[in-house]
């Protein structure tokens, strides 16, 4: 649940600040790319409960998530370069988060 507030925080505060430069359209593409960010981690935390549940790594779960990386990217490219610069900022959220928040994240 913390991790959800955090990215739609992040998006929001992203698509504010790419609002005001001219890359019209990549606030839009933050958005797309942080939903598709919010089911990669609904994928990570199931590849996290199987691993937990029956000890063994999956790797179908890892090549699932990348290739829904490569659906949100190649759907993206599709409407312009400004709304593929705004979904991969939106993906890298999960990232940002991660690397900003970590330790509060950790928290229970």
């Amino acid at each position: 649940m913390k991790t959800s507030i955090i990215l739609a925080v992040l998006a929001m505060v992203e698509s504010a600040a790419l609002a005001v430069t001219p890359l019209s359209g990549s606030e839009m593409g933050v958005f797309y790319g942080t939903a598709f960010a919010l089911v990669a981690l609904l994928l990570i935390n199931y590849d996290a409960q199987i691993l937990i549940r029956e000890k063994k790594r999956v790797p179908a779960g890892f090549i699932a998530r990348y290739f829904f990386y490569g659906i949100c990217f190649a759907t993206a490219a599709t409407v312009s370069l400004e709304f593929f610069l705004g979904s991969f900022l939106g993906v890298m959220n999960l990232k940002i988060a991660a690397i900003a928040f970590g330790r509060w994240l950790c928290e229970t």
